[in-house]
């Protein structure tokens, strides 16, 4: 694909986390501050871009995914199942949804769909082919599976008008395309709507612009790119100083920056010398806005 066609930016790192498994990261309109999370570090990450301060939390096992609630906590996808967390008082809610019994298994990527249903991946820590899967867990804590046999469950999205999920499973290259029923919180009619070539890296996590673009991150790719998902054309490419770019979410009291999160995990030591900003939480403003996020809805 030439990239005559693709304008080239450069996102600016914010904060040094040196985070090994930089990923989800999700903005809080209410509270204005960034959540998200190092899988492998077994943290969760509050960014506050008003003084530049970051606030962090330890977990005994891998965090997979943080949300923003309704009632104002987090809901955790912790490695032995969904939790509530209060930032303020530090406490921790075990829900017993999603529980998991198998150390080789933990949670990829979240997030709140339009019905304020959480959507969660799993998968297997040695990335065993077609051991994952994707499911949905509503205000009861009922768990619904809605695609199974996923590697790396990943980037999620919703179009504006609530018709298509836009869902990635890395390890195959493809961003997927699904009807979205909002009345049933289902999804049908799977077809592939992008497929990444080799060179440009895996695609990994996932946002959507006011424009309906996707803006995916690209693990091996040292770049987040803004894709047509109607046409598969590059329309910009966002360099990142690492080439781990683990995902990406529209922030600001405008919703017009971009927050980047990235990962070290899997480098080798020269590549960690030559991109020591690698783990970092890194910002680009783009020419266009993000669109709210949902809150999980709470009983």
């Amino acid at each position: 694909m030439p990239h005559s066609m693709t304008k080239n930016s450069n996102a600016k790192l914010v904060y040094d986390a040196k985070a090994t498994l930089g990923e989800g990261p999700v903005w809080d309109p209410f509270k204005q501050l960034l959540f998200w999370v190092d899988i492998e570090g077994k943290k969760l990450h509050q960014y506050n871009p008003i003084n530049g301060e970051n606030r962090q939390w330890s977990f005994e096992g891998m965090l997979g995914a943080a949300v923003p609630a309704e009632n104002g906590n987090l809901i955790l996808a912790l490695e032995p199942g969904l939790a509530s967390f209060n930032t303020e008082t530090g406490t921790l809610l075990q829900h017993n949804a999603l529980e998991n019994h198998d150390t080789d298994m933990r949670y990829n990527d979240g997030k709140v769909g339009p019905n304020g249903n959480f959507w969660i991946g799993s998968m297997h820590k040695k990335f065993v082919p077609k051991s994952g899967n994707l499911y949905r867990v509503d205000a009861q804590y009922t768990v619904t599976t809605h695609v199974s046999q996923t590697t790396i469950s990943n980037g999620m999205a919703w179009s504006a008008d609530n018709k298509t999920f836009y869902y990635i499973d890395s390890d195959d290259r493809k961003v997927y395309g699904f009807d979205f029923d909002i009345s049933t919180s289902s999804i049908s009619n799977k077809r592939i709507l992008l497929s990444i070539p080799e060179q440009y890296g895996s695609p990994d996590g996932m946002s959507i612009d006011a424009e309906g673009m996707l803006w995916i991150a690209h693990w091996g790719g040292n770049c987040v790119r803004r894709w047509n998902p109607d046409t598969g054309e590059v329309l910009e490419t966002v360099e990142v100083d690492a080439p781990h770019v683990t995902s990406c979410c529209f922030g600001g009291k405008n919703l017009d920056h971009l927050y980047i999160t990235s990962a070290r995990s899997d480098l080798s030591e020269k590549q960690l010398q030559t991109f020591p900003k690698s783990g970092g939480l890194f910002v680009y403003r783009p020419k266009v806005k993000g669109t709210p996020i949902t809150l999980f809805k709470n009983k």
